[in-house]
């Protein structure tokens, strides 16, 4: 599933994105394979705010039409903002609503909330993984649901405040600040 090693992946994502890493969990190299651990990968603005982000290992396809979908919908938010942050932060909104509405156990509930006059909120990390852990309406949604969810309601969330709550509540792993371990 190494969708980085994919040449089209590889040549879209440096054509649009400035990437980087960080290690926050734990694992081991067993005679150069990596073992245990997991990843998210998150498309964000220059500013760090959260576009997009996909829990979990993906191939190459999966990976290449999420970031496609990035770019597209930010284009779109641009240009129909006018400048205006609320505009854009509203798009994204909108945009994460209508990726949520094909669950279909959220449809009808996600008609109902009325998206466009819900206030944008200054999350917290400490707010957020509570919600994560009280809300009946995540619990059944799958990681990539979980995520759409939280960006639905934190729209253009900080990277620092959301980055922990996805790797723990929704990939259900442990921030480590350990070293990887090597064995031979």
């Amino acid at each position: 599933m190494n969708a980085l090693a994919n040449a089209e992946v590889g040549d879209y994502l440096n054509k649009h994105f400035a990437a980087s890493y960080q290690k926050v969990g734990t694992f081991q190299l067993v005679r150069g394979q990596k073992q245990g651990g997991n990843v998210a990968s998150y498309f964000c603005t220059p500013g760090g705010e959260i576009l997009h982000a996909i829990p979990g290992p993906v191939d190459a396809a999966t990976l290449l039409r999420e970031a496609r979908w990035v770019v597209e919908t930010r284009k779109m938010a641009l240009l129909d903002a006018g400048g205006d942050a609320r505009k854009i932060k509203q798009a994204f909104r909108q945009a994460h609503v209508d990726r949520l509405a094909h669950a279909d156990r959220l449809a009808e509930a996600a008609a109902k909330v009325n998206w466009k006059h819900l206030p944008f909120n200054e999350p917290s990390e400490t707010v957020i993984a509570k919600w994560m852990d009280t809300s009946p309406v995540a619990r059944q949604l799958d990681q990539q649901g979980k995520v759409h969810l939280l960006l639905a309601l934190y729209p253009l969330v900080k990277l620092d405040q959301a980055y922990k709550v996805v790797y723990e509540k929704v990939l259900n792993e442990k921030i480590s600040t350990q070293p990887v371990s090597e064995t031979k």
